[in-house]
């Protein structure tokens, strides 16, 4: 390791340090014509809305998460807001959280009107207000799969997973109107109800399961090489589909 003290200038340096006189023409030393003091200042202020504040940061390791991390740090945070520092003192979350927020901020802010959408060209599709709450029901139990997906891998939910389940809902919706498109096609061939019901799942079983199970496996190399940015993303993907297919071919025929 290499010593750096001898880059280091000491008051007792400084004061050795010899200068020039030109009226004599000789070196004196500068404790001769001065006096040196240390005055510890800041080497410059941050503000924020007029405010100081001070930046505290850190790199996370290989395998730390983010996620983790701050659901960890901010209940002492808030401890120490209430108990420890006055009330002029305040905290605000930078980095991955800010940059989270931010990104999930302007997405959800358009959601509703998303879904009011939705649901107005479901009761269209069907003109019934049972079917549509059927297709949409189908959603919430996918995200479920989801739950347990970044349970069981271990991952965290942040902006990319939230954008993966927003992606595959109009998939999963997809697929609950294809069965119930097909249920009634077949019933319209005058078949009894479980015999149709039987024979719709039966013919679309296949087309949804080939195409969830490629998709499932096209997200495994974006899972384990995709790093700490996407693994959520396909996580979230690949358990929200294989869910949600399940739950469609079950829950839909059911209701």
């Amino acid at each position: 390791m290499r010593d750096f003290n001898h880059y280091r200038v000491t008051v007792e340096k400084l004061e050795s340090i010899n200068i020039y006189l030109q009226q004599t023409g000789h070196n004196i030393p500068l404790s001769q014509v001065s006096d040196i003091e240390v005055d510890w200042q800041f080497a410059n202020v941050i503000s924020k809305d007029l405010r100081r504040n001070v930046n505290v940061s850190s790199q996370l390791s290989e395998d730390g998460n983010a996620c983790a991390i701050i659901a960890e740090v901010t209940p002492w945070l808030d401890q120490q807001m209430k108990e420890v520092w006055p009330n002029v003192y305040r905290y605000e979350l930078g980095g991955d959280a800010k940059n989270s927020a931010e990104s999930m901020g302007p997405v959800a802010e358009w959601l509703p009107f998303s879904f009011f959408i939705i649901i107005m060209l479901l009761i269209i599709q069907f003109n019934s207000f049972r079917k549509t709450f059927m297709v949409l029901m189908t959603i919430p139990l996918g995200i479920l799969g989801v739950i347990f997906g970044l349970l069981i891998l271990q991952s965290y939910f942040w902006f990319f997973a939230f954008l993966g389940i927003i992606s595959l809902a109009g998939i999963i919706i997809n697929n609950a109107i294809v069965l119930i498109n097909k249920i009634k096609v077949e019933s319209d061939n005058g078949l009894a109800l479980i015999d149709v019901i039987r024979e719709a799942c039966l013919q679309r079983i296949r087309p949804n399961m080939l195409t969830t199970f490629t998709t499932v496996l096209s997200m495994i190399p974006l899972y384990i090489e995709g790093g700490i940015m996407w693994e959520p993303l396909a996580a979230a993907i690949m358990f929200d589909l294989l869910f949600g297919t399940l739950v469609t071919l079950i829950f839909v025929p059911v209701c």
